[in-house]
């Protein structure tokens, strides 16, 4: 009987067990969705489909792997704290802008991007376009479409501007926008999609380049030979805005 009771017991755990990691949990918004196996993307997006007039070439799919983006966050706020350090005395306005995208960044949702375009219609009729998710946590952020685009990085304080139709990027940016230790020949323009355009905005290199609604804008620091950090900072805020949740 005990050895019978024991075998029963192993059973139900390695049963348990095996269900905890099959399962893949798909949070969108408050709601959780939970598989005891691996769906396909139409799965998912089917219950939500009709729920509201999604901007789809904003749909996201994120995968709840943080630690690697964490690292990269602390490297990021160390350096911007060295940073704003530096012009603490000698420029108060600059630092204070430091500080302000310091707590811009720590207020950011991060979760890796999995790069896959989220589109119930063309899950429904390609293949190719209607993925197995593998067994984790996944998010899936959905948005309706929007009408205004953060601008963040060098600059006195972190905005949002309404999207204009039909306009260049260069339209977004202002000298009153931009800090002393901004860029002014490009900005980094990171699509709805998750595509990133190095976008000229100055008047000697300007070409016309349009965002899309729900599309980041970031100001870069200006490089140079005398300041290399700025090139890694940079860096740092592209990786973490890449893999940022929006809603």
């Amino acid at each position: 009987m005990i050895i019978n009771f024991l075998i029963c017991l192993l059973l139900l755990s390695y049963l348990t067990l095996n269900t905890v990691i099959a399962s893949v949990t798909v949070a969108v918004g408050k709601e959780q969705y939970i598989f005891t196996h691996s769906p396909r993307l139409i799965e998912i997006l089917a219950p939500l489909a009709n729920q509201k007039n999604w901007y789809w070439p904003g749909a996201v799919l994120f995968e709840v792997d943080v630690s690697q983006l964490e690292k990269t966050r602390q490297l990021l706020l160390n350096n911007l704290s060295i940073l704003s350090k530096r012009y603490q005395s000698e420029n108060p306005k600059l630092a204070l802008s430091i500080e302000q995208l310091k707590m811009t960044i720590t207020n950011w949702s991060l979760a890796r991007r999995l790069p896959i375009t989220i589109d119930y219609d063309l899950a429904r009729i390609v293949a190719a376009a209607n993925p197995q998710l593998p067994h984790g946590q996944f998010i899936l952020e959905l948005t309706e479409r929007k009408n205004t685009l953060p601008v963040f990085g060098a600059v006195n304080k972190t905005i949002k501007v309404t999207h204009l139709a039909h306009s260049d990027v260069g339209m977004y940016i202002t000298d009153q926008i931009r800090s002393d230790l901004a860029n002014r020949d490009y900005l980094m323009l990171i699509q709805a999609d998750g595509r990133t355009i190095k976008a000229p905005i100055a008047y000697w290199n300007k070409t016309h380049q349009e965002a899309m609604p729900g599309s980041q804008l970031f100001i870069p620091f200006s490089e140079s030979l005398l300041q290399p950090e700025f090139a890694i900072i940079n860096q740092q805020i592209m990786a973490l805005a890449l893999n940022r949740l929006q809603q």
